[in-house]
């Protein structure tokens, strides 16, 4: 299998290490990621001005720009020879849950390689522990790396996200301190959850008002309680089966899939990390809902 992969922490990032090592034992790997932390960047690219490479005596490459660039210079030029399997973004240094995808260039670059038909994965670990210096830092994102490697070859997920064109999937892997910690792993729907405080207004040294934006929710999704519910099915349209419930996290309406007269109960994202399982959300783009095209289609307009 060939990889390409990036993230928004930056090059010398462990968690890209510890992926890059990681998938090395399944694959060829080439890595392309921004000389510099990126976080926060979405999708965005540097389209007035100039990108420059810079290739690092391991191989990898560095750029100066985006997590959406490096995917996006890779795939047109770097590689554009390559045929890869997928690209894997991360993992990411704390958690990409619910609403922070949409602002994360963690997932940016993931959803930038799926608008060019490439299967794409977005990795990250969930916790403070990882914020640490030293070893147990780095054992942690060995510990998500080598999960992530399982996800690949012992389960087909990676040929049924092929059959999804146009889905990102993210991964959460929790905040655990091995492998045997992990219960499992849990198909999720993105959390939506308030924010605790958006803005951060400082003084700089110079006596200037200054803002600081922060993405924190909250409550700590490690310590939140399940409450889990049933959903009928994972179709985008049906966006009148969620309702909100309390101030940061979402209720699935109560319905059903039945197999044997079993429901299936369906996690939040944020639950399932909280629950001690890898969160896997299937996240879909470019895509104009039906809901909405018949709902608009009634106005006058």
């Amino acid at each position: 299998m060939k990889f390409l992969i990036s993230n928004d922490d930056g090059i010398h990032a462990p968690g890209l290490l510890a992926l890059y090592q990681a998938l090395s034992k399944v694959g060829e790997v080439m890595v392309v990621a921004p000389n510099a932390e990126e976080s926060g960047s979405a999708s965005s690219l540097h389209i007035s001005q100039p990108l420059y490479t810079h290739e690092l005596p391991s191989g990898f490459i560095a750029v100066n720009g985006s997590p959406a660039d490096c995917v996006y210079l890779a795939l047109h030029q770097l590689y554009s020879d390559v045929q890869f399997d997928c690209v894997i973004t991360g993992i990411n240094s704390g958690d990409n849950l619910g609403q922070k995808v949409f602002f994360s260039g963690t997932f940016g670059a993931a959803l930038t390689a799926q608008l060019f038909g490439v299967p794409a994965i977005a990795t990250s670990l969930v916790g403070g522990k990882i914020k640490g210096n030293g070893e147990d830092k780095i054992s942690h994102y060995q510990m998500a790396a080598e999960e992530i490697v399982k996800l690949l070859t012992e389960t087909p997920i990676l040929e049924e996200i092929t059959r999804l064109p146009y889905h990102v999937l993210n991964v959460n892997i929790p905040n655990v301190d091995t492998a045997e910690a992990i219960k499992g792993r849990k198909v999720t729907t993105l959390e939506h959850s308030l924010l605790a405080n958006p803005v951060h207004q400082i003084v700089d040294p110079r006596g200037r008002d200054a803002y600081w934006l922060c993405l924190k929710n909250c409550q700590n999704p490690q310590t939140e309680e399940y409450s889990g519910a049933s959903i009928d099915t994972f179709n985008d349209d049906s966006i009148n089966g969620y309702k909100p419930l309390g101030i940061n996290s979402l209720e699935l309406k109560n319905q059903s899939i039945t197999d044997n007269n079993d429901s299936v109960v369906v996690y939040t994202d944020a639950q399932a990390v909280a629950a001690g399982y890898i969160s896997l959300s299937p996240v879909r783009l470019h895509h104009t809902p039906t809901y909405a095209l018949d709902r608009l289609s009634t106005l006058a307009l």
